[in-house]
């Protein structure tokens, strides 16, 4: 299959990037990857992770980053425990590589993660390390928003509103600059929420107003779909009905069209209940009746027992307990199917967490004991080239010292040759002899040290090949 115009050309940019530009661009390419669509994300993903390996032993980094594209490509098509285990991995590369902001994406991506296992301590500690790291470096803000709107949601969902609301509007400073409508529409999602609980319903109404026009301008169709579905949700807080019934309509016909089928299923039921509030349970029931066959087509079993809840609680209120209990038994069984599952995912998504911590301990231990081995070898290194100097050192002032002893006993000759080559028999002159014979066995004796120890080496080098 011929690659996408996307893949060609960012692999054609990698070709010749530099080693010191590499962070650099994948950086960019992490921040274009997540508006492709799903099949994109994976021909790229999986065409730049081929092709990466083949040319790791020149491009190690490289290979690095498109291994953790990958694992950001299993992210976002909900693989999570695919990615959560390839991250393991490939932050203790980013170490080895010193590259901190590769390690900071990691932590980011498995904050993320972690918060979808329920883990919500260790989805914290991770989103804090990455967004520490990325403040500094400021390498990629796309990934410090991310790392700032997973907090927000999380202190949100706990009611920590003084924690999330900073996180969010930070956000919304560093995206609004540069008309980044995807993390605008986040941000202010946030917000709006935090403000409707609080009853600021001012506050809350200009945010989500101001995010559906954001989501307007960016053309998302998701963010669109949200942005209708919250501001419903406000009007339905304020009890006017009328505007919630538009607006949830509007999200319901834009998802019904985009094949948003989990959503689809949430309009229906938002609508249900305002047509219960409006006393039109007829209209209700057909609405849950669409949501239900939905439902049970892509076999979403949570919203199948949602929607049996509110048809069980429709039929007690027009007096049909036959009905009524039929819908709850349904809603019971389905709900405790869920929750078996729910169990089964996370004994598994724990059992995945331990071994990947126990492996990033045993990991830890390993490079101690492995720094620790070479600090040994470095020393007894040491200790052994002492050793053989001192050895040298000792052949060595032997041989000098038959040198020496040879010199004294060529004393005389080596004086009556000198004496007559300069004719003279000056007395001065067979001191200088004298002398410089002297002064030579110290050179003598630090030149036949050299030579032995280049022996000694080239002998090792010798028995090592």
């Amino acid at each position: 299959m011929e690659s996408s115009a996307y893949t060609r050309q960012k692999l054609k940019i990698l070709e010749s990037v530099s080693p010191v530009d590499v962070s650099k661009q994948f950086m960019s390419i992490l921040e274009t990857f997540i508006f492709l669509d799903k099949a994109e994300q994976k021909e790229f993903a999986e065409t730049l992770y081929q092709w990466a390996e083949q040319n790791a032993t020149y491009k190690p980094l490289l290979f690095c980053y498109s291994k953790l594209i990958l694992a950001f490509y299993f992210f976002y098509s909900e693989q999570y425990e695919k990615a959560f285990s390839m991250l393991a991995a490939i932050k203790e590369e980013f170490l080895e590589f010193h590259d901190s902001d590769g390690e900071a994406i990691c932590n980011i991506i498995h904050g993320g993660i972690y918060r979808t296992f329920g883990n919500i301590d260790l989805a914290l500690q991770s989103s804090m390390k990455g967004c520490a790291q990325l403040s500094v470096s400021g390498a990629s803000p796309h990934f410090l928003m991310a790392a700032q709107i997973n907090m927000g949601n999380i202190y949100y969902e706990r009611r920590h509103y003084e924690e999330a609301i900073p996180l969010f509007k930070s956000t919304l400073e560093m995206a609004e600059p540069g008309m980044k409508y995807y993390w605008i529409v986040y941000a202010l999602h946030g917000l709006g929420k935090i403000y409707l609980e609080q009853k600021k319903y001012d506050d809350a109404k200009n945010c989500l107003e101001k995010a559906m026009e954001a989501s307007d301008r960016s053309g998302n169709q998701v963010s669109i779909c949200n942005s209708l579905s919250e501001l419903g949700n406000y009007y339905y807080s304020i009890e006017n009905f009328v505007e919630a019934e538009k607006f949830h309509e509007r999200a319901l016909n834009l998802r019904e069209q985009n094949n948003f089928t989990g959503g689809a299923i949430t309009s229906c039921m938002r609508l249900a209940e305002i047509y219960v509030k409006d006393g039109m349970p007829v209209k209700a029931l057909q609405l849950l009746e669409k949501g239900l066959q939905l439902a049970m087509k892509v076999n979403l079993k949570m919203k199948m027992y949602q929607v049996h809840q509110h048809l069980s609680q429709i039929y007690e209120q027009q007096n049909e307990p036959a009905k009524s209990l039929f819908h709850y038994k349904q809603f019971y069984e389905l709900r405790e199917q869920v929750e078996q599952e729910d169990n089964d995912r996370k004994t598994r998504n724990a059992r995945l967490i331990f071994e990947t911590e126990q492996t990033k301990k045993e990991n830890t231990v390993i490079k101690k004991q492995k720094e620790e081995i070479e600090r040994k070898n470095i020393e007894l290194q040491e200790t052994i080239d002492k050793l053989t100097r001192a050895r040298v050192g000792k052949k060595a002032k032997a041989i000098t010292l038959v040198i020496a002893i040879a010199l004294f006993i060529m004393e005389d000759f080596i004086l009556h040759f000198v004496l007559t080559v300069v004719n003279s028999s000056n007395y001065f002159i067979s001191m200088v002899v004298k002398i410089i014979t002297i002064f030579s066995l110290s050179p003598i004796n630090k030149a036949i040290e050299a030579y032995l120890i280049r022996k000694v080496v080239k002998k090792k080098h010798e028995v090592l090949v």
